[in-house]
Formats: C-alpha cells, sequence, structure tokens
C-alpha cells in the first residue's frame, strides 16, 4: 500500500489508471466497482489521508461527471458520492464549481426530467444543498446564479415530495446567500414554488410557504403582488401546521419587508384572520406577531403619533369585555380600513361558508382595533352585517351579531341608526340592530335612537308581519333595548306593549309567543304595574284594541285584527273590564254582520264563550252599568241574531257556537241549588251568588227571557245533535236564573217544556238524556204557587210522556227517567200515582214502577204519629 501511496500523492493518474479504464467496460458491475474502489482509494484508504486533493480532482473529475450519464442507477448513485466527498474535502474555490454545477443542471435543471430515478434526483439535490451549504459563507456562488436558478425552479416542481423539500430548502438558502443576485431572479422562483400550495402532503406544503415567505423579503413588488392571494388562501388549510407557517412568514413580512407600508393593507387582513384560528398556538403566534407589529409601527412612526402617545388614555369605561390592542395596532387598522372593509364585503357574496366565515371574524377585529375610526366606513360595514346575518351558515351569523356588538360600542346612534333606518323591513336590519344595541351607551340611545325606533317597529306593517325569522329579531330588538335602557324606557313603553302583544297575539310558532310573553313581563317589570300583566294590559291593552279599525268584512283566521281582538280577550283578564266600550263594537261588527268569514265567526265565539265563563276575574274591576251596557250589546246584537235558524251547514256551525256562548253566558256556579227552591227563595239565592252576576236583577233579565225562550225552543229541534244539546243546557241554565231573580212564568215555562219532551224520542242518546234533565229542570224552577188544577193537562203530558219511557231498551236512560219522575212527583203526586196504578199491567218494567209507587205512596201517607 506504501507504494500505491507515494503513486497517489506523485502521481494520482497513473495510481487510479486501472480504475479510470475499467469505467469504460461495457459490464455495469465493473464501472460501479471502478466507481467505488475510486472512492475507497480516495477517501476510505487512511493511507491517501494526508493527499493534496487539488491534484488528484484534475484528474478524475471528467471520469467521474461523466458517470453521472451512466445508464445503471447504481453508477451514478456511486459518482455522485464521490463529487460529495470531494466537496467535502475540496477547499472553497469556485473552480471546481465551473465543472459540477454545469452537470447538475443538465441532469435536474433541464425542461424535461433527464434523471428518470427520484431516488437519485434527491441524491443530487442533496448535493446541491452541501454545495449552497459550504459556499454560504462566500461570495462565489454569485457567478452561478443562473445554474442555481434553472435547477431549483426545475425541481421545485419535481414529482418526489422530497425533492420538493430540498428544493425549497435550497431556494431559503439562496435568498440568505445571494440576496441581491436572487433579487434579480425572484419572479422565476415564485410560480414553481405556489404549484406545491396544494400538494397533498402537508410538509411539502409548509416548506413552500416557508420558501415563499424567503422569496417575497428578498423579492420585488411583483412577488408580493404574486404570493399574497395564495397565501391567503392557506389560511384554510385543514392542517394546522400550514395555516401557523403562514402566520409565521406574514408576521415577518409585516415586521421586515421592506415594502411594508406599500401593502399594509394586504397584510393585516391575513395576521388578523389567524387571531380567529381554531387552534390555540397559531392564535397565540399571531397575537404576539401582532403586539411586535404594533409597537415598532409606534417606534417607526414616533413623530406623526406623538400626540396621541402623550395623550393616551387608560382603556375607555365603555369598553368590550376584551383585551385592548396597543396604539400601533389601533392606528394601523384606522389608516388601512378603508381598502380592507371594501373587499370582505365582496368576499360575503362569495359561495364558500369557509371564506364567508373568515372574512366575518376579520371584520370583527378591524371593528375593534378601529374604534371610533370605523366611522366613515361605517356605511359600508353595516351593508356587511348586513348581508352576513342573513347567511346560511349559523357560524357566520354567530360573527356577524360579535361584530355588531362591537360595532356598537364604538359609534354613536346617530351615525348607526341613519344607516339602519332605512332597511327595518328586513329581519337581517333587525338582528343587526338588535345585537349593536348591546353594546351601545344607554345614554346615548335614549336620546333620539330609542323613540324614533320604536316608531318605526310599531307600524303594523311591520309588527304584525308574520314571519317567523321577522318575529324573531323583533322580539331580541325589544329585548336589546329594555335591557340596555331598563326604566328609562317608560316613554316608550305603550309602542314596546304594541308591538311585543301583537306578536304574542299571532305568531308563527310556540317558541316565538314564549319569547313575546317573556319580553311583556320584562317590560311589566321595568314599569312596575305588580306582580301580573294584568296590571300592565290594563294600562296599554286599550291602544291595541282602539288600533283595530280594519272592516270585519275583510277578517280571516290569519287577518292580524282577528288575532289581537282574540288574544285580548282570552288573556286580558280583570283589565277587559276597563275597555268594554271598545270590545262591544268589535264584537257587534264581526259576529253580528252576516257576510263575515264564518271561520272567523266560530273562533271569536269561542273565545267570547271563555271570556263569559271567566267573568269573575274579567268582570270583577267593571262598571255595574257599563256591564249592562255590554251584556246588552252582546245579547241583543251578537247573540240572538245567530240564534235564527238559516239553511245550510255554516248557518247552523254558528248557531251552535251562538247557542254554546249563550250557555256560558247563562251558566251560574248555583245552577244546581236553584234546582232545589222555587220562586219564593230567590232572594236567598240571590244573596250568595258570586260577585259578578250578567243579570243582576230582575229588571235586566225579562227582556232577554221574552226573546231568548221562542229561540231555544226553535234550537231544540235543530238539524245538529250538537245545537240541540246546547239548547237544552241554555234552557236549563235560563230557567235557573230566571227562578233566582223570580221572572220564570208559567207561561214561559209551559212554551219550553212541550219542545224539549219531544227529545224524549231523539235519536242520539246523549240527547235524549239532556232532555230528561231539562224537563226536570224546568219544573222545579216553576213559580209558586202551581195550581195543578188549572195545568194539570200540562203535568199529564209530562208524566204520561216520560212513564212512556221507563220501558226503554236502553238501562240508563230508564235510571235517568225513573229519577226525573221521583224528582216531579212531588208537583202532583195523585195524579202520578193514579197513572202508575192504571197502567203497571201493561209495562215490562216492574221493578221500575214499583218503586216509584212505593215513593210515592210515602209521600201521600201522613206522618206517623208519635
Amino acid at each position: 500500500m506504501a507504494e500505491v501511496k507515494s503513486k497517489l500523492q506523485d502521481n494520482p493518474r497513473g495510481a487510479l489508471e486501472q480504475y479510470i479504464t475499467a469505467l469504460q467496460s461495457d459490464s455495469k458491475m465493473a464501472r460501479k466497482k471502478a466507481l467505488v474502489d475510486i472512492n475507497a482509494e480516495i477517501f476510505v484508504n487512511e493511507d491517501n489521508a494526508d493527499c493534496d486533493f487539488t491534484v488528484i480532482f484534475p484528474e478524475v473529475y471528467a471520469y467521474v461527471l461523466k458517470s453521472f450519464s451512466d445508464p445503471s442507477e447504481a453508477c451514478r448513485e456511486a459518482s455522485a458520492m464521490i463529487i460529495e466527498n470531494f466537496i467535502k474535502k475540496l477547499p472553497l474555490n469556485d473552480y471546481y464549481l465551473t465543472y459540477i454545477l454545469p452537470v447538475l443542471v443538465r441532469r435536474l435543471g433541464s425542461p424535461e426530467i433527464v434523471e428518470e430515478s427520484e431516488e437519485m434526483r434527491l441524491v443530487l439535490m442533496s448535493l446541491v444543498h452541501k454545495i449552497l451549504d459550504k459556499y454560504k459563507v462566500t461570495n462565489l456562488l454569485s457567478p452561478f446564479i443562473n445554474d442555481f436558478t434553472s435547477i431549483l425552479t426545475k425541481t421545485a416542481t419535481d414529482p418526489f415530495p422530497k425533492v420538493k423539500l430540498e428544493a425549497c430548502e435550497c431556494i431559503i438558502i439562496m435568498t440568505k446567500v445571494l440576496p441581491r443576485d436572487f433579487h434579480l431572479q425572484c419572479e422565476s422562483y415564485v410560480k414553481p414554488v405556489l404549484s406545491n400550495f396544494a400538494h397533498q402532503h402537508y410538509r411539502v406544503r409548509v416548506a413552500a410557504v416557508k420558501a415563499i415567505g424567503a422569496i417575497v423579503l428578498v423579492g420585488n413588488a411583483k412577488c408580493f403582488e404574486l404570493s399574497i392571494t395564495p397565501m391567503a388562501e392557506k389560511l384554510f388549510d385543514e392542517n394546522s401546521q400550514v395555516r401557523l407557517q403562514v402566520t409565521l412568514e406574514v408576521g415577518n413580512w409585516m415586521l421586515t419587508y421592506r415594502d411594508r407600508y406599500s401593502f399594509w393593507h394586504r397584510m393585516i387582513p391575513l395576521l388578523l384572520t389567524s387571531l380567529s384560528d381554531v387552534m390555540a398556538d397559531v392564535r397565540d403566534t399571531a397575537d404576539k406577531f401582532w403586539i411586535d407589529i404594533g409597537l415598532q409601527y409606534m417606534e417607526e412612526n414616533e413623530e406623526d403619533l406623538k400626540k396621541k402617545t402623550d395623550f393616551l388614555k387608560d382603556v375607555p369605561s365603555h369598553y368590550p369585555d376584551v383585551k385592548r390592542p396597543n396604539l400601533g395596532c389601533r392606528v394601523l387598522v384606522t389608516s388601512n380600513i378603508g381598502k380592507i372593509v371594501p373587499a370582505i364585503s365582496k368576499e360575503m357574496e362569495g359561495w364558500q361558508p369557509d371564506a364567508r366565515l373568515r372574512v366575518t371574524q376579520l371584520l370583527c377585529w378591524l371593528v375593534l382595533c378601529a374604534e371610533e375610526g370605523s366611522t366613515q366606513h361605517a356605511n359600508t360595514i353595516v351593508r356587511t352585517m348586513l348581508r352576513g346575518a342573513s347567511d346560511e351558515d349559523p357560524r357566520v351569523v354567530q360573527e356577524v351579531k360579535r361584530s355588531a356588538e362591537l360595532f356598537g360600542y364604538f359609534i354613536t346612534p346617530d351615525t348607526w341608526w341613519s344607516l339602519l333606518e332605512a332597511d327595518v323591513d328586513s329581519w337581517p336590519a333587525l338582528m343587526v340592530l338588535a345585537n349593536i344595541l348591546k353594546g351601545s351607551q344607554a345614554e346615548l340611545v335614549k336620546v333620539k335612537a330609542m323613540g324614533e325606533l320604536c316608531k318605526e317597529l310599531v307600524d303594523p306593517d311591520r309588527c304584525q308581519t308574520r314571519k317567523p325569522k321577522y318575529q324573531t329579531n323583533l322580539l331580541h330588538v325589544t329585548e336589546s333595548l329594555m335591557d340596555l335602557c331598563g326604566a328609562a324606557c317608560r316613554p316608550v313603553a305603550e309602542q314596546l306593549f304594541v308591538i311585543n302583544f301583537t306578536v304574542y297575539a299571532m305568531p308563527v310558532d310556540d317558541k316565538i309567543q314564549f319569547m313575546a310573553l317573556s319580553n311583556l313581563d320584562k317590560l311589566r317589570y321595568l314599569e312596575d304595574c305588580g306582580r301580573s300583566l294584568t296590571s300592565l294590559y290594563e294600562k296599554h291593552v286599550g291602544r291595541v284594541l282602539a288600533n283595530i279599525t280594519s272592516d270585519a268584512l275583510t277578517w280571516t283566521l290569519l287577518s292580524p285584527d282577528r288575532c289581537l281582538l282574540e288574544c285580548a280577550l282570552l288573556h286580558s283578564g280583570s283589565a277587559m273590564g276597563y275597555q268594554l266600550h271598545l270590545i262591544a263594537p268589535l264584537l257587534r261588527e264581526c259576529l253580528a254582520t252576516p257576510k263575515v268569514d264564518p271561520e272567523v265567526k266560530l273562533r271569536i265565539f269561542t273565545s267570547l264563550s271563555t271570556v263569559l265563563l271567566k267573568r269573575q276575574a274579567n268582570f270583577c274591576k267593571c262598571d255595574v252599568d257599563k256591564l249592562e251596557a255590554f251584556l246588552k250589546i252582546i245579547i241583543d246584537e251578537v247573540i240572538t241574531p245567530n240564534l235564527v235558524w238559516a239553511p245550510g251547514r255554516t248557518a247552523e256551525a254558528i248557531r251552535t257556537a251562538a247557542v254554546a256562548c249563550l250557555c256560558s253566558a247563562l251558566q251560574d256556579k248555583d245552577d244546581e241549588q236553584c234546582l232545589e227552591i222555587g220562586a219564593g227563595d230567590s232572594d236567598k239565592v240571590i244573596s250568595s251568588l258570586m260577585v259578578v252576576n250578567l243579570f243582576p236583577t230582575k229588571e235586566s233579565l225579562e227582556p232577554v227571557l221574552g226573546r231568548l225562550a221562542p229561540l231555544l225552543a226553535a234550537l231544540v229541534d235543530d238539524n245538529s245533535a250538537l245545537t240541540r244539546r246546547h239548547a237544552l243546557r241554555a234552557c236549563r241554565a235560563l230557567a235557573a236564573l230566571a227562578a233566582r231573580r223570580g221572572c220564570f212564568t208559567h207561561e214561559i215555562l209551559h212554551k219550553l217544556y212541550f219542545v224539549v219532551l219531544k227529545r224524549l224520542d231523539d235519536s242520539l242518546e246523549q240527547v235524549r238524556c239532556d232532555a230528561v234533565h231539562t224537563t226536570s229542570a224546568l219544573f222545579q224552577c216553576r213559580a209558586l204557587p202551581y195550581d195543578t188544577a188549572l195545568y194539570g193537562a200540562h203535568l199529564d203530558a209530562v208524566y204520561s210522556a216520560m212513564l212512556v219511557h221507563l220501558d226503554d231498551p236502553e238501562e240508563s236512560f230508564r235510571k235517568e227517567v225513573l229519577n226525573a219522575l221521583i224528582t216531579l212527583s212531588s208537583i202532583d203526586a195523585r195524579l202520578l200515582l193514579k197513572k202508575v196504578k192504571a197502567n203497571i199491567h201493561l209495562y215490562r218494567n216492574k221493578a221500575a214502577y214499583e218503586k216509584l209507587s212505593n215513593h210515592i205512596e210515602k209521600i201521600l201517607s201522613p206522618p206517623a204519629q208519635s
């Protein structure tokens, strides 16, 4: 080996001749072995460790570099290893690069892929990387900038991901080693690197973002223009590492890019968007950069900001619950917001929901940082929020709500109300308005905006809109206003009541109705109206009723005025007593007019029945004279006309509703007591009645009794079974009430019982039972004394008809008849006993007849002597 060593030092060509000759062999194994031996002889053999490589390189480089084109991949790899070792051993001298780089350009930088092996291209890129690493401390690479550009722009688009990674690393080194030379070639690098932004491997995307960041820092303005949009798109990357790298690069640009003052409006949106990232590390990184950028901006513009810095005040008292950005950040955003907001507004029209979400998040940060500085761009901001409020994505809507609330903190009501006033017909405007109010100052809102806002919203064309989103946001506006202003809302309390009561009366669903009820309760609390809503209704429901001015002929079930009237009837409680002068004409108009929609009539009749049933609560505070006048209108002009027979099923349904309403008016707690008393005891019963009596005196009932008796007699024979049942109920209630007032005459009794007896043969079992009860009730309420001799024929007819039905096939009906006969036997016991005894042999129901006979005989038998 000593001989070989002396030869290698003294005569490198002679020492390596045999290996060089072997490189010409046709055998790839021989060529590979020759290359391996050359590498071993030069770099591995310890005896040649002290050899002068500057002498050896000129003798072998041509043969080794020629092997870069060897058909065998193994040979090409071995030759690359030899050159790599030479790079490590040789001193810094561009002489060597003049031979190596052209070969690398030919293998890697050609328009077409020359080196087909991916692994081999990676080896060659590693060689390029080592060259850059070794020569980065010198200026020797400058003449080879074109070679490097050819190699790196081509390999940046290589199909092999690892080659892409090496290329990006090399580009970053180039920007640091040759910034001046690279500046002239920078545009050539941008597009090849940007092509990797869509690569499926996130590491490639991260490397490409990092490379673009380095290119832009040393490149010209065109590089920035070409890169900023793709960088913004990468903020939507699914991988957080990619987004983090974008944040790092953009933050670095904003701190060190020499032309950054020309592009603040392009970079600020990217960094502020990262402040809303879902990953904490991205948000923290962006936050640190944002603070540093603001502080640096303050230092760089110290003279311009001197006044603001000298008078820099603490966080304002009216400020959202977030950390306030520093002065530099605020000034920076204020000076650029005019260029950013129009772009956000345009982006809101895009089809990608994630993009719309990011720009609404960006809008929050812009409003927060600009503070009062966004006033001159308030119109554009409001338009953007209106568009976002109607977005289909709930995430976007939530961010718009946040933006609107922040907007309210910094913009005065005079500004935002003038911009939104014309749009209150749309629900997005109401949503924005509700959230602006959350952030506004009560002192400023109540000066002007509160009154004008309520004036607009109380307009029937708005508050009577039956759309779910509009109703919901209308309620949110009133809720926000009450939460903000509190007791200061009292000047507009009536308008707030009308708005919420209208929605409560005609809600789209139960949830909206509950919201309206909650708002009414909140208004009750603000007005200090006691513990129930009734006191609130006492103050304001009159305004609602007074506003019902439309023609009842135009009403349908969905008409707002019908809904308001029904709601006022059902929910006003004792407050209704103060509004009878308004309610009576409305009821007369919609129930007494023949051509009103039948469905409307039925609904109002149902509501009126409920009112009359709950008269103790509804009329307890009502003046007696007003109540009598109201009842006169209800009975004479509302109920009575609708009891008159008319052809058709619609008229039949209305008659049923009218007679049911009459039952409610006549019904009384003490009806059952009345069945056991005569006219002579009526005063005693009256003294025990409830506080509210719809017909408190004989004089008030007699005119009604005279008109109703013949109508009820006719309704007992109505085609509708339900009408017949209600008519029988009404007869019982009317008889009981008339008996208590002392005006149930024998004439009226005889008119009614005759038609009632016919119903014992009705086709419907329930009607027959009601007829039995009604017959019994009518004679129980008879005026005393009752001359059985004079009216014997009437009693004979009653007893005869009922005795026949003791043999009815239905057992339950037989029991009802028996009980009724036992009850009525006291009127003329001898007559009834005579009729029972005369025909007892003809009847099948012997037990019933015997029971009845025994009862009568007990009545007739004298009491036992003690």
